[in-house]
């Protein structure tokens, strides 16, 4: 029998990147950063460009980058100016 109250595996990942980034942001803060112009931006890392896979060599026929092969997604935070990566 499925207990529909348990948070789904979904809710428990989301749950402990939002306790994590908390964390980082916290962090930063007492390090003396000021967080008012905090800004996130993801992004994603894909395969070298001298890739063969089918995604990469697709991605060259079409000319279009974005359908290469996805190694990670993550995201950069900038405060004041700074370029942090994360």
């Amino acid at each position: 029998m499925l207990n529909f109250r348990s948070p789904s595996n979904h809710e428990r990942i989301l749950a402990m990147a939002m306790r994590q980034i908390e964390k980082m942001l916290k962090d930063m803060q007492s390090e003396g950063k000021d967080l008012s112009r905090l800004k996130l931006k993801k992004f994603q890392k894909t395969h070298h460009i001298d890739c063969k896979c089918k995604l990469c060599e697709e991605a060259k026929k079409k000319n279009d980058p974005h359908m290469r092969g996805l190694i990670e997604d993550g995201f950069k935070v900038y405060v004041d100016g700074d370029k942090k990566a994360d």
